[in-house]
């Protein structure tokens, strides 16, 4: 397999087909980013690109691709389904690179579950760009294609993931009024733009990064589901439709779904990484994994730390797991991981994949 993530500064035609010159371009996979993360830390400048090479006895992998992810979700993920034909078992693990612009993420797990058997892993993060939000970009060979869903599917591979955040609940529960295919209309019958205008105390008529970054709703999940998580699920919406205010939430928000406004914490969110990142190393005392993906949420790179984001947390995690592991990740439009034994879409957190080897049970 050789995984690619780049920065939307690069010409992304022009990226493939160079990496494509180096290796086959059916093991090709991956999307855009927001900004790179790799065993030197986190690029987010507008020209990076991390590559990651995977040549293994115990492990297989398939890269797909499937088109039309916004308009419907559930098609693609049963023509993700589809393509593996004859391979599908429930010890497979999906890495899934979706749109992060145009995707209902909820809807497209939720077809995913209906097409895979139980038991499968799924996780990864969807393209981002430049904090512009006008086009990502997803990767199967020299194919960098838009509003698409690229995924790897890979056997042989025991995947162990942790997933985080580090927001604190503000204010009262309010309730989505009025809500259509991810899209929310009202938010306690009041415009759902205009209720968060009026939260930011600010005139703005636009959706910029800083204002992305600081409008979270938190979810609250099923009750049992993994109390080490926390209790709520974090929501950003990433478009606005400026003649209705109505606003794009690529986690799906439906009607009558109790919400509450979250505030990020740095202090938390480098706690609650941390705690991860030991989890997951605890659980496999003595074993090295094969290699570690990280999928980080682009408001939590230099939008949150400055010019320290490398210092506060990323170095830190990739100590707790082993300076020598493989390591490559970008920065998300938003996050998929389970929280238990449900896969969820997530904002604001960072999910760590630790890939190891699925070996033969031994001889009794």
């Amino acid at each position: 397999m050789a995984l690619v993530f780049a920065t939307a500064g690069h010409d992304q035609a022009a990226l493939l087909t160079g990496v494509c010159e180096q290796v086959p371009a059916d093991i090709v996979s991956g999307c855009s980013a927001e900004g790179v993360i790799g065993a030197w830390g986190s690029d987010e400048g507008s020209h990076a690109v991390g590559v990651m090479m995977v040549a293994s006895d115990e492990m297989k992998f398939q890269c797909l691709l499937a088109p039309n992810v916004g308009a419907a979700p559930r098609a693609a993920a049963a023509g993700l389904a589809a393509q593996l034909k004859g391979r599908l078992n429930p010890h497979g693990v999906l890495l899934l690179f979706p749109d992060g612009l145009t995707t209902d993420c909820t809807e497209l797990l939720a077809g995913l579950r209906d097409q895979l058997p139980p038991g499968v892993t799924v996780v990864g993060g969807t393209a981002g760009e430049l904090l512009v939000f006008e086009k990502t970009y997803q990767y199967r060979g020299r194919e960098a294609a838009s509003d698409a869903v690229a995924a790897v599917w890979v056997e042989g591979a025991i995947a162990d993931v942790a997933v985080s955040h580090g927001c604190d609940l503000v204010g009262l529960e309010r309730t989505i009024t009025r809500a259509r295919e991810a899209m929310v209309y009202e938010i306690d019958g009041q415009p759902a733009w205009q209720f968060f205008r009026d939260y930011l105390n600010a005139e703005v008529d636009h959706l910029d990064a800083m204002t992305v970054a600081h409008l979270c709703l938190a979810e609250r999940l099923p009750a049992g589901l993994d109390a080490d998580y926390g209790s709520c699920i974090i929501r950003v919406p990433l478009r606005l439709d400026a003649n209705t205010g109505a606003l794009f939430f690529p986690g799906g928000l439906r009607e009558g779904t109790r919400v509450q406004m979250a505030l990020r914490n740095p202090v938390r969110v480098v706690e609650r990484a941390m705690h991860s990142a030991r989890q997951v190393a605890l659980r496999h005392p003595g074993e090295k994994p094969s290699l570690v993906l990280q999928f980080d949420c682009a408001g939590r790179g230099r939008l949150l730390f400055g010019e320290q984001a490398n210092e506060a947390c990323v170095t830190p995690m990739q100590k707790a797991m082993g300076s020598d592991v493989p390591w490559l990740g970008l920065h998300t439009y938003g996050e998929i991981a389970p929280v238990g034994a449900q896969c969820f879409f997530h904002n604001h957190t960072v999910a760590l994949c630790a890939l190891y080897p699925r070996r033969p049970a031994a001889a009794s």
